[in-house]
C-alpha cells in the first residue's frame, strides 16, 4: 500500500519535504509533504488537570472515545471515582467493567526536560472495582511503571522518575487495559 503521483506533460514534478511553515525543518522548495515535519517540544515543567478536556494529550487513533471526561462517577456501579481529586473538577477514565482486555492509550505531546535537575512524571490514579485491569506508563516507548487490580476507592499519588531521560525530549503514554 502507499501513495504515488503521476504527471504527464510540462507541469508537476514532486519535490518532497516538510511543507508546514510552522515546523523546524520546513522546506520552502518542497511542494509535496513527505511526513518528515519536526516540531519543537514544550519546555517542562508542564501541568494538566483535564478539567477542560484532553489539553495537549491525544487518544490513540483506534480509541477515540475510550478515555471519558467526567466529573461525577463512572457508568458502572461499584467502580471508579465519584469526583476528581480536587473535589469539583473533571478527570479522565476508561471503563473496565465491559472492556475486558481492551487497551486504551493516551499520549502526551513531546516535552523538553533538559532544564530539569530531577525530572519526574507525577500523576494521580484511581483504580477501584473487581474488574480492574492494568494501568501502565511508557516513556519514549519504554515501560516505566505498571500497576494492576483493585487499589481501593481513593485517589493515589504516583511518580515515575525520568532521570534516565535527563537532557532529552520525552513523550509519555498512559495505557489502561
Amino acid at each position: 500500500s502507499g501513495q504515488d503521483q503521476v504527471a504527464v506533460g510540462a507541469g508537476f514534478c514532486a519535490v518532497y519535504g516538510c511543507t508546514d511553515a510552522a515546523a523546524l525543518n520546513f522546506d520552502p522548495a518542497a511542494n509535496t509533504d513527505d511526513g518528515s515535519c519536526q516540531y519543537a517540544c514544550t519546555a517542562a515543567p508542564y501541568s494538566e488537570n483535564f478539567d477542560a478536556g484532553l489539553g495537549t494529550w491525544t487518544q490513540d487513533v483506534t480509541d477515540m472515545d475510550d478515555w471519558i471526561l467526567d466529573a461525577s462517577g463512572t457508568t458502572s456501579s461499584g467502580t471508579g471515582p465519584s469526583d476528581d481529586v480536587t473535589g469539583g473538577g473533571n478527570y479522565l477514565y476508561t471503563e473496565s467493567s465491559a472492556n475486558y482486555l481492551v487497551t486504551h492509550g493516551l499520549t502526551s505531546e513531546c516535552f523538553d526536560i533538559s532544564a530539569l535537575t530531577n525530572p519526574c512524571f507525577s500523576f494521580m490514579y484511581h483504580m477501584y472495582g473487581t474488574a480492574m485491569g492494568t494501568l501502565e506508563v511508557y516513556v519514549n516507548g519504554n515501560l516505566e511503571w505498571s500497576l494492576s487490580g483493585d487499589q481501593g476507592n481513593s485517589w493515589i499519588y504516583a511518580q515515575v522518575s525520568l532521570a534516565a531521560y535527563a537532557g532529552t525530549d520525552v513523550t509519555i503514554q498512559i495505557l489502561g487495559t
